[in-house]
């Protein structure tokens, strides 16, 4: 708990580094966007590669299969719970649409590693890695659908990004108990270390331009938010708990279950033109109070 606690608060203290630095005109919009690909492109995948390749993993084929199929089984947990949800608080399709993208899709890339890294050690970064896959394929499939209200088709090349095929080595990487020398493991690990803040100073600079007036005038934002930080965990803890013996693993799918709405959210409605305010609502929300129900998670289900 108090773990959790702390690395919260230092997370906390980045982002509002971003926050006031985008306010004092420090940083801005295209800052973050130059933050933005540095962390897609170089220092988020050798984050991922820095957990597996220095042979201390002992990660079998059978747990990784066993694995996937859980994180896979989530994301169905998290769209049968959306869509309904989703229905209920909109109306409009259009706007359903994006409510239904912010409860499926999780800030696992920029809050959720740094975070179920720093709670559950450095092990944790391949599940987390993993857990990203079907976050990718889904977000950029069916996501993008859900946020152009239809306009957009799945590219496959999209997936040809920089942190997916990270994420795909790290599997072959892990299972074979490869070791880089130790020049080439220190250096990834120190390029992936700039992770954690650019990620949260990019937050800062998101939430910078979401005007307070905006985000508390949208009546459906603090239910959407509730089951979004609070009900799904739960109901993930509850399903999956019988099943799975190993504490890291449901450590790891709880918390990152748990995790505000992605950032991405914000930047579809920018590029589809849709909603743009209930998206950065939605991230502006769910990520300042998640420094309240992450650590309540924690304590009261992983305690």
């Amino acid at each position: 708990m108090q773990a959790t606690i702390n690395q919260l608060a230092v997370l906390f203290i980045l982002l509002a580094l971003g926050y006031i630095g985008c306010k004092v005109k420090a940083l801005t919009p295209e800052t973050g966007k130059v933050l933005t690909k540095l962390v897609f492109t170089i220092t988020l995948p050798l984050t991922i590669l820095s957990s597996v390749i220095d042979g201390s993993l002992n990660i079998e084929g059978g747990e990784t299969v066993r694995f996937m199929l859980l994180t896979l089984a989530v994301n169905v947990i998290y769209v049968i719970i959306a869509i309904p949800i989703s229905r209920i608080l909109c109306k409009d399709k259009s706007l359903r649409g994006m409510y239904a993208f912010m409860l499926i899709f999780g800030n696992v890339a920029f809050m959720g590693l740094p975070l179920a890294s720093a709670i559950f050690g450095q092990d944790a970064v391949f599940y987390i890695a993993l857990f990203g896959i079907p976050f990718w394929i889904s977000s950029l499939s069916f996501g993008v659908v859900l946020v152009s209200g239809k306009k957009e088709r799945f590219n496959p090349k999209s997936l040809l990004n920089p942190v997916f095929i990270a994420s795909l080595l790290a599997i072959p990487l892990a299972l074979i108990d490869f070791r880089m020398p130790d020049v080439i493991i220190h250096s990834v690990r120190l390029a992936g270390s700039i992770t954690t803040p650019a990620s949260m100073l990019i937050i800062g600079v998101i939430l910078a331009q979401s005007p307070l007036k905006d985000v508390f005038s949208q009546w459906r934002l603090l239910p959407m938010t509730m089951v979004k930080l609070v009900v799904i965990p739960v109901i993930v803890w509850l399903v999956l708990r019988p099943f799975i013996d190993n504490e890291l693993i449901l450590g790891v799918i709880v918390v990152l279950s748990g995790m505000p709405t992605a950032a991405v959210a914000a930047m579809f409605a920018i590029e589809f033109g849709n909603n743009e305010k209930a998206a950065s609502g939605g991230v502006f929300l769910t990520t300042l109070l998640s420094g309240i129900t992450i650590p309540l998670i924690v304590y009261f289900l992983l305690g």
